[in-house]
């Protein structure tokens, strides 16, 4: 995709040690897959394919606009990865302490209905509050950790309400916080595709 090529080549500009082919393939898989996460967490319009088309046709028209957007998105974005992202090199105890939430909530995450439209919710909030780099990623920590708090039953209009409050806040928290939010294991200067997150 052109958009992808655009986006690898402005991040290659900031940093012109990164290395395509190799240890960070994964870093630039992720920042085409959060461009694309910000452009629909930011759509206003009801039909995915509408919108698909909407930002083909711009991207193919107004290249100059959308050269320049880059610019500024990838600029954003890198900062973002150097705040949030932790490099864990080798086999680390921290790793299975990060992801003991996560897997405590697989049972209840895998049987929740409306998975992606509370990760929508949850990542528009992250990002209109700055969180641009892995708001998908987030968005679905920050459910699981609820979920692993309480029993609830979503039946329970006031119980969800509570629930939907509750990740809300807490989206919102993440933009004070500082430090790192995300933590990659690195293989022999490969990036591993199991990323885990801790939001402490």
């Amino acid at each position: 995709m052109y958009v992808e090529e655009l986006i690898v080549d402005k991040i290659k500009k900031i940093d012109s040690t990164i290395d395509s082919q190799g240890s960070d393939r994964k870093m630039l898989q992720l920042v085409c897959k959060d461009f694309t996460n910000y452009m629909k967490f930011n759509d206003t319009s009801k039909s995915k394919t509408c919108f698909e088309d909407e930002f083909d046709k711009f991207s193919k028209e107004k290249k100059a606009e959308l050269d320049a957007f880059l610019t500024v998105w990838t600029s954003m974005w890198m900062k973002k990865w150097q705040e949030r992202v932790k490099l864990l090199i080798g086999k680390q105890d921290k790793k299975e302490e990060l992801s003991k939430t996560l897997t405590n909530a697989e049972p209840l995450w895998q049987n929740l209905k409306y998975k992606q439209e509370l990760i929508d919710i949850v990542g528009f909030i992250l990002v209109k509050d700055g969180e641009i780099c892995s708001p998908e990623m987030l968005a679905e920590h920050v459910l699981k950790t609820e979920l692993s708090k309480n029993s609830i039953d979503f039946s329970d209009k006031a119980q969800a309400l509570t629930f939907l409050n509750n990740v809300i806040k807490s989206a919102h928290e993440i933009a004070k916080t500082t430090g790192p939010l995300i933590f990659v294991e690195i293989n022999k200067g490969y990036y591993n595709s199991v990323m885990n997150q801790s939001l402490t």
